[in-house]
């Protein structure tokens, strides 16, 4: 199995403008940018969408976490999508946006940017396109 690399960058909540979304009052909509290594292959400037309802734990919310945006790639969506799912988590829930969101003040998040870089390592399939 391959192994790739993530390196997120950044969070940015509440979007006005999120790519698979519709717009929705009661979500909040962030978006994590990240670059992604695979042996000798980089893909810079993705992005994962996320959604959180307002009013929701953030350790124990459903989070809805959309595919890579940005490039098409062998990568593990799913994986991904749990990384990308914990590391949101982690941003908001030490920062102490989550209590924000817990309490549903949707109008103190207009446009904030958490910088906090983090690499993680996620499995790729075993087969990746072109490596026959």
């Amino acid at each position: 199995m391959a192994i790739g690399t993530i390196e997120f960058k950044c969070i940015r909540i509440n979007m006005k403008k999120v790519f698979a979304f519709a717009s929705d009052e009661s979500q909040i909509d962030s978006v994590i940018e990240f670059d992604l290594s695979i042996g000798d292959e980089f893909f810079s400037d993705l992005t994962a969408e996320v959604r959180q309802p307002i009013g929701t734990d953030i350790q124990s919310a459903a989070l809805q976490v959309e595919n890579v945006v940005g490039a098409d790639g062998p990568w593990n969506n799913e994986e991904l999508r749990e990384v990308c799912a914990q590391y949101y988590r982690d941003v908001i829930g030490s920062c102490g946006m989550g209590c924000i969101i817990k309490q549903g003040q949707r109008n103190l998040l207009e446009r904030v940017a958490i910088r906090l870089y983090r690499r993680e390592v996620i499995d790729l399939p075993a087969e990746l396109p072109g490596s026959r």
